[in-house]
């Protein structure tokens, strides 16, 4: 299920850490909504099966604060589950033409919610761009530290590949691993840019790439995003 979900807000300057603030948006509708699921979702460490992007009318990066032209904003919801994607639907029904805290300096409103078409990817080799970038972590169980990792370093691609075999598993069996290890990634404008996330600079991934894989892979790739933190407004891709 993919949502375009139309916002308006109060200022145009919004913090450049807004992806925490649109998470708290979906999680104030959650929790009225369907407090199980919410429950579910956020009060322990789960894995976010929902990715979602923010378009910001020609932002204009000063530090800490973004600047927009206009006092709005669009956020792009994607899910392969589409229980869950009811849930957030409903969520952010619940919470539509409300007035909610999106910051210290401004206040969101939802005024539209729109069910996207989603068509199916029959090829085995497509072309993509990110419409949030690409998280690669690689977590230290131990230390409890991470490592972010962009396309050009060397163990990005196998560690993004083991992450997504942990993710995927449960979904489509063990299997799924030769399917993922055959994955090829090939750069066609990809650039680093750091993100600032919960107070992480997170290293990560943007621009335009391509995918040789198996049709069923790329689908869920483009339904439910791809790398890390993808609940947190990372990995959402779209086909060109």
């Amino acid at each position: 299920m993919r949502l375009k979900i139309s916002c308006e807000l109060s200022s145009n300057k919004i913090p450049a850490d807004y992806r925490r603030k649109v998470v708290s948006v979906m999680k104030a509708g959650l929790s009225k909504s369907n407090e199980a699921k919410y429950k579910e979702m956020y009060s322990g460490n789960k894995q976010k099966n929902f990715t979602f992007s923010v378009y910001l009318p020609k932002p204009k990066f000063n530090g800490e604060i973004i600047e927009l032209e206009q006092k709005k904003i669009v956020i792009n919801f994607a899910t392969a589950d589409a229980e869950l994607g009811i849930n957030y639907y409903n969520a952010l029904v619940n919470v539509k033409d409300k007035l909610l805290p999106f910051s210290q300096m401004n206040q969101i409103k939802v005024k539209n919610i729109q069910i996207v078409q989603e068509e199916q990817i029959v090829s085995e080799r497509m072309a993509f761009k990110t419409l949030s970038p690409i998280v690669c972590r690689d977590h230290n169980k131990e230390t409890k530290k991470d490592w972010f990792y962009w396309w050009e370093e060397e163990d990005f691609e196998a560690i993004l590949k083991r992450n997504l075999y942990f993710q995927l598993r449960d979904k489509f069996g063990e299997y799924v691993k030769s399917d993922i290890d055959a994955l090829e990634f090939r750069k066609v404008a990809i650039k680093k840019t750091v993100v600032i996330c919960y107070n992480l600079h997170v290293a990560c991934s943007l621009g335009k790439f391509e995918l040789v894989g198996q049709p069923y892979l790329l689908n869920h790739f483009v339904q439910g995003g791809i790398g890390s933190m993808r609940g947190m407004g990372f990995g959402m891709i779209e086909v060109i």
